[in-house]
């Protein structure tokens, strides 16, 4: 490639996104919030344009007369429950890791052979 050339970029269509969104929540275990994030989407698409604009300036209403806070508050405590669980996750992915490494390292000392590692990171 000469300098001038850019490189281009693979492209991704719509429904490569959204198979990849599905799979990345199932797999974190967020499954149920992605369907329900999808069926409120779902229900605001099919909403006329007009319905639209008047749920967002209620719920912009609510919300400056404080009406809303249990919702902010859903909201606080949900992000909080992701980045606790994505700390935990790691944690005891290092801990496996951690008591893996010394059960091998004692099976070698004891047999008194090294052996091969059958981790593949």
């Amino acid at each position: 490639m000469t300098k001038g050339q850019s490189q281009k970029s693979p492209s991704m269509s719509w429904a490569q996104a959204l198979r990849d969104m599905v799979v990345s929540s199932i797999n974190k275990g967020q499954l149920p919030i992605f369907g329900l994030f999808l069926v409120i989407l779902m229900l605001i698409y099919k909403m006329p344009e007009a319905d639209v604009s008047r749920l967002v300036f209620e719920i912009l209403e609510s919300l400056r007369k404080g009406e809303f806070i249990a919702y902010i508050l859903l909201g606080i405590t949900g992000f909080s429950w992701f980045v606790h669980s994505r700390s935990m996750r790691k944690k005891f992915s290092d801990e496996t890791k951690r008591i893996g490494r010394e059960k091998s390292a004692l099976q070698s000392k004891l047999a008194g052979v090294k052996f091969k590692s059958s981790d593949h990171t």
